[in-house]
């Protein structure tokens, strides 16, 4: 290939801590306000030493803490609290693309209402929907490359089952992949065809062939011929797929508030329909007032 590195946006970094299934899993319980290590194997269905070698690595990465006063246990620190808008974007895709799925149903209360809310994704300018079509893009002051390393996590092998049914759906799935995030990533920013999906990705055809699948198949994209010859399609974002669109948005405020270095974000969004600086800010469903860690919490 003519070169070696690829885009190293926010959303990239951010992955580059929470981007496994396993992680996303013991986040999830986290703020579902669970603690303790024998909680975290019971409740995510995952092997014990897959539990521990991941809560190592929260911690490590400032996610995760153990005050004393927990006597063992573990909670969010200020970084692991500010992922707070990628659970509830998770959570909103979750209860519109995948009720069901799982071994148990989240529903989230709004204090300041009173009300049962499911997480709306609103520009905090306008306070309008945010509809991935109406947001355009530019490199900024941060934009860097990286060179990818394949070794690493290249496929979700964990399985986490609680008694008989599967605890890992498609978006928790999907963002435990790096892989196909950064496939989802490059149709967003306008890239659709193979061969610029991993010119732009640098996977192996190999890699890049199993996750284009496995997003087909899913629903995430569809295919598009756009030539006479046979097995040329552009790869286009269903509604499903469009929808992931907050989610991606929170692991970029996320990485832009954590990972972006001095010179500034990588990615500069604005929301043409206000024609500002494109903020995510969760909003309650059934009031429209914003949603935080504060004033929101979760039942099962």
């Amino acid at each position: 290939m003519e070169h070696q590195t690829i885009r190293a946006c926010s959303i990239w970094r951010a992955l580059e801590v929470v981007g496994d299934v396993p992680v996303l899993l013991i986040l999830e319980q986290t703020f579902l306000g669970r603690h303790l290590f024998g909680e975290f194997v019971e409740e995510t269905g995952l092997a014990r030493s897959v539990v521990s070698n991941r809560l190592t690595r929260l911690i490590e990465a400032g996610v995760l803490e153990k005050p004393q006063e927990l006597r063992g246990g573990y909670r969010l620190s200020q970084k692991g609290r500010a992922l707070f808008p990628v659970a509830l974007m998770i959570l909103r895709w979750q209860h519109l693309w995948a009720a069901g799925d799982r071994a148990y149903k989240v529903t989230l209360h709004h204090r300041t209402c009173g009300q049962a809310t499911v997480p709306q994704a609103l520009c905090e300018s306008c306070r309008e929907p945010i509809d991935p079509r109406a947001v355009s893009w530019e490199p900024g002051p941060g934009l860097s490359q990286v060179t990818p390393v394949y070794g690493r996590r290249r496929m979700p092998s964990v399985t986490a089952k609680r008694g008989d049914r599967i605890m890992v759906d498609s978006v928790i799935g999907l963002f435990g992949d790096r892989w196909a995030t950064l496939v989802v990533r490059a149709c967003f920013t306008g890239i659709h065809r193979f061969d610029d999906i991993q010119r732009d990705t640098l996977m192996a055809s190999n890699i890049l062939s199993d996750r284009i699948e496995r997003l087909l198949t899913q629903g995430i994209i569809r295919a598009m011929p756009y030539s006479a010859h046979a097995g040329r399609f552009d790869y286009r974002l269903t509604e499903k797929g469009r929808d992931l669109y907050p989610v991606l948005l929170a692991l970029l405020h996320w990485g832009d508030r954590w990972y972006a270095d001095a010179k500034g974000p990588p990615l500069l969004l604005t929301h043409q329909s206000c024609n500002h600086s494109l903020v995510l800010r969760p909003g309650c469903s059934a009031c429209a007032e914003p949603l935080d860690i504060t004033n929101t919490t979760f039942a099962r």
